[in-house]
């Protein structure tokens, strides 16, 4: 892919690879470790490449293990690429230079950042301090963004006194109250309720939206990446397998077609007479009263499933009404959490 110098976050070939002990079993295992210890090695990020414009927003997702977590610790200077390189507003990060801290914030929806027995107001007045905002910037900032997350109310509370959701709520406060300009968030609406996590998912829309950050988020809320993402990368097994805008995952796949029919035939003629494949077609029994010319007679009929490419509908319909008596059929667009999920599983 294309790196430009003008992008905000540039990866170019990045690998990382963690070694730990490997331990026998017993007494003997735990000696064998302090005499003659063996490692094991474990690729976490494979030669991974791309590039991010300033204000985008970014979706990173992958199963557990993928390494999502070690991307975005590699971006925020937490930790060293092993091989390769990553610039960030044009600095190395893991050199943590004070005007590169100042310009990034991570968030990590597991770990706390704030101090637990403040109230938030005086923890976000440390801040202040570190940072060095000035009285009236910082009294505007904690405002506006006191207002748009409605925690208004709660600045004064002890953070371990509140609820998940308003600590949540509280972190991202701390994390951006120095007004970054590159936002990581490592599943920030994670053990969050709806409302919340809703609430959260707003504020950081209108966020993007008026400030022009540029943000990565991971998650495993699928609800999360396509209400705020433009553009998803997907991680498995350390390489990234699709990088481009969420629609283009669903667009071309398959659509699950629904029809019942009066009849039951059998799924080898099913499938002989529409030309899809047996093993795609699934049957849910059900019942339908049909309407005789004297009486209502109760008949058993069975829903049957398609799982079918677009351009399939039209021609498997016609197909259908020609040899059997249709009574009502559906047409449901695949998800983007199956799409994902096959993507995971490496079937796509």
């Amino acid at each position: 892919m294309t790196i430009r110098d003008s992008d905000v976050i540039q990866v170019r070939n990045v690998r990382r690879s963690f070694r730990s002990p490997k331990k026998g079993e017993g007494i003997k295992g735990a000696f064998g470790l302090l005499v003659k210890p063996e490692y094991s090695v474990h690729e976490a990020l494979k030669g991974v490449s791309f590039s991010i414009e300033a204000g985008a927003f970014v979706g990173l997702i992958g199963a557990n293990g993928a390494g999502k977590t070690t991307l975005l610790k590699i971006l925020s200077g937490l930790i060293p690429p092993s091989e390769g390189e990553a610039r960030v507003k044009g600095f190395d990060p893991f050199k943590r230079h004070l005007d590169f801290r100042k310009q990034i914030s991570l968030v990590m929806g597991q770990k706390a950042q704030l101090w637990w027995d403040l109230p938030g107001v005086d923890a976000f007045d440390l801040l202040r301090a570190i940072y060095e905002i000035p009285p009236a910037v910082y009294k505007e900032r904690l405002h506006t963004l006191a207002e748009l997350l409605d925690v208004t109310k709660h600045l004064n509370t002890q953070i371990r006194r509140l609820s998940l959701g308003e600590r949540m709520k509280m972190e991202l406060i701390g994390a951006i109250l120095h007004w970054p300009s590159v936002i990581f968030l490592d599943e920030p609406t994670i053990g969050l309720d709806v409302l919340a996590a809703h609430k959260l998912r707003e504020f950081l829309k209108v966020f993007n939206q008026r400030e022009k950050a540029t943000i990565i988020l991971t998650s495993h809320n699928m609800d999360d990446i396509e209400r705020l993402c433009s553009r998803v990368m997907i991680l498995r097994a350390g390489e990234i397998v699709y990088d481009g805008a969420p629609g283009k995952l669903t667009s071309g796949g398959e659509s699950r077609l629904r029809v019942r029919l009066l009849q039951q035939p059998t799924l080898e003629e099913l499938s002989q007479i529409t030309g899809v494949p047996v093993k795609s077609i699934e049957i849910d029994e059900g019942k339908t009263e049909v309407t005789g010319d004297d009486e209502a007679e109760a008949t058993e009929t069975r829903a049957i499933h398609f799982s079918i490419k677009k351009e399939q509908i039209v021609p498997v319909l016609q197909t259908l009404i020609t040899r059997f008596q249709m009574i009502d059929m559906g047409i449901q667009e695949q998800s983007l959490e199956k799409v994902i999920q096959r993507l995971f599983e490496g079937s796509v």
